[in-house]
């Protein structure tokens, strides 16, 4: 650093030097200033600090420091900029986290006092209690999640969002280590075995012909058929399947907190969710004998939901209250929903189906995730391998 000595017109001397500050990360502009002092130290110790206030103000001049009261005022503003880049199902999950976990934690601290010390203490007891929570129906006690990741994950994010308004210089969130989450999950899916889903299918062959019992007949088929999840297909409009090709395209989902006006989200839980899955004629049957019921019903020039039924949208609650009525007519257990999804693809891998191919049709995000839940083998498909082992080493 240059300091240069200055004699003043009254005789005395003071020492300034030039300082380069950095690019404005607003204005993208080159920022330098002066730093003036009595002494040779002083002007150091000034140019310093000003280099100092640039990087603790978001190095920018263009704008001033930001204060908030606490963490709780600094979150709700960032909040407020996230949920217009976001879908709504993200908005609904983010506030859930922020209410029930972060600010509780958090909030009444001053922004320039959270450390990574205790931000570390606060992920390890969420740990904690994930790991540690009584598990009812696939469900962890109320604020016991196990997403303790995805809530640091939010919270590194609100504070590089002070970092940017200047309120603070360092992150102390990017120094936290999550801890590991337990695998508690149950050793098995719920799913159909082949005699269980034959009997399921007789049920609904054997159901009164209603339009009530064609509906959810339909509806149930069309899950086995496809895989798809119960929030694609409610979200279904008659332009999304094309009779003539035997496909149906996924792009668009259910949010089941939302109003109604905004329950059907558009875009898919996943990038990879967006898809086209081919139907077969069988389904495409069922799909144009339903279609008849319900065009019977009402005429309307709109292109209504497939699965509406007096153009009244089937919310995921009410249609999970009668399914659970027609699993135990059928004397079948209760699979639920996905439990359709996943009889779809294990009798997709069971039957020597490429499982990339299994994986495009159910719209996984990665092909591990696909192996991971149905690479398990049936108890004849097992036996079949070991056979198949066998009559490789005969012919060696």
């Amino acid at each position: 650093m240059k300091i240069n000595k200055i004699e003043k017109k009254d005789g005395t001397f003071v020492y300034r030097t030039n300082v380069y500050l950095g690019v404005d990360s607003l204005t993208g502009k080159q920022v330098r200033t002066t730093a003036t002092a009595k002494t040779r130290k002083m002007c150091e110790m000034k140019a310093n600090q000003a280099i100092n206030n640039f990087i603790k103000n978001g190095k920018t001049v263009a704008r001033k420091k930001v204060i908030f009261d606490n963490f709780n005022s600094l979150a709700l503003s960032w909040f407020e900029s996230y949920k217009l880049t976001v879908k709504i199902n993200t908005v609904r999950v983010a506030n859930n986290f922020l209410q029930v976990y972060i600010l509780p934690a958090l909030g009444n601290y001053k922004v320039e006092k959270i450390t990574t010390i205790l931000l570390q203490s606060i992920i390890n007891q969420w740990a904690k209690n994930a790991n540690t929570s009584i598990i009812k129906n696939g469900r962890r006690e109320k604020g016991k999640c196990k997403d303790f990741k995805l809530l640091l994950n939010l919270i590194k994010r609100i504070l590089d969002y002070a970092m940017q308004l200047g309120a603070i210089s360092f992150n102390p969130a990017t120094q936290v280590l999550p801890p590991k989450l337990k695998d508690r999950r149950p050793s098995t899916i719920k799913y159909f075995e082949n005699d269980e889903l034959k009997k399921f299918l007789d049920y609904l062959n054997s159901l009164e012909n209603t339009d009530e019992n064609v509906l959810n007949s339909t509806l149930y088929q069309f899950l086995l058929a496809t895989g798809l999840r119960i929030g694609e297909a409610l979200a279904l409009n008659w332009s999304d399947i094309n009779i003539y090709n035997q496909t149906v395209t996924i792009n668009k989902t259910i949010v089941q907190s939302a109003s109604r006006k905004t329950r059907i989200q558009n875009g898919a839980k996943t990038k990879e969710s967006n898809r086209t899955v081919s139907l077969d004629e069988t389904t495409i049957r069922l799909l144009l004998k339903w279609k008849s019921i319900q065009e019977n019903k009402i005429l309307s020039l709109s292109d209504r939901l497939v699965f509406s039924y007096n153009e009244v949208l089937r919310t995921y609650s009410r249609s999970t209250i009668i399914l659970k009525k027609h699993f135990k007519a059928a004397g079948v257990h209760n699979i639920g929903f996905h439990g359709f999804r996943h009889t779809h693809a294990s009798l997709l891998m069971n039957n020597d189906v490429n499982p990339k191919e299994i994986q495009m049709r159910l719209g996984h995000a990665d092909y591990s995730i696909t192996m991971n839940l149905y690479s398990h083998l049936s108890k004849d498909k097992k036996k079949e391998t070991a056979e198949k082992f066998a009559n490789i080493l005969k012919a060696l």
